[in-house]
């Protein structure tokens, strides 16, 4: 048993393999899902999004935050997505502009580490007029089978700008986390100052 874990900590096309020197210990790995590579968990701390505080103009023809995604139900013409400056901080805004019921600013990582680990995700918003079920935080972690990983933390007001923000555990099994903002009603919805932190091995990962 020893020699076949030896043997699988390098290459399974490797023919034969080397008895470990009398000083090695094996340590099992847990397995993960079929498909999935076995990877380094993500480190405690600060995980690096891209363009967290829209800093970053957008291109001349592009729709959505440099590094962001912007989607919406049904129409694309739906929302409006702006750059804009709301009590003294630049910001992201979402604005709708048809009867649409959501748009989404959201931004996705393929990083394997994240997978079994408790992470939080943090954002600050600046809410206007905003009716319906309101605006906040959105994650979704897409899995092989059911249920997907999904949190949902929204409201319909703020008081100026605030920051919310939700915790939650990475399936063993997820390719993907996606995390973001999402506007489900009437109103002006800003955001800024995104934030991913790693906080420790999830206790029961899905």
């Amino acid at each position: 048993m020893k020699k076949l874990l030896s043997c699988l900590a390098v290459f399974s096309a490797a023919a034969g393999c080397a008895a470990p020197p009398p000083q090695a210990t094996i340590v099992p790995v847990k397995p993960v899902a079929a498909g999935l590579p076995s990877v380094p968990k993500a480190p405690i701390g600060a995980f690096a999004l891209k363009n967290p505080h829209f800093d970053a103009e957008m291109g001349e023809h592009a729709r959505c935050a440099t590094g962001w995604s912007c989607t919406m139900h049904g129409d694309p013409n739906s929302f409006r997505y702006v750059h804009a400056d709301v009590d003294g901080r630049r910001a992201f805004c979402i604005e709708p502009i048809t009867r649409e019921p959501w748009a989404l600013l959201t931004q996705g990582t393929y990083d394997g580490g994240l997978r079994g680990m408790r992470l939080r995700f943090s954002m600050s918003q600046h809410l206007t007029g905003v009716t319906g079920d309101g605006a906040g935080i959105w994650v979704h972690m897409p899995r092989p089978r059911p249920p997907n990983g999904h949190v949902e933390s929204v409201t319909p007001k703020s008081n100026g700008w605030e920051t919310r923000s939700v915790e939650f555990d990475v399936p063993d099994d997820s390719p993907l986390v996606e995390v973001g903002v999402i506007l489900r009603g009437k109103g002006r919805a800003c955001f800024d100052d995104a934030r991913l932190e790693v906080l420790r091995p999830a206790k029961n990962p899905v």
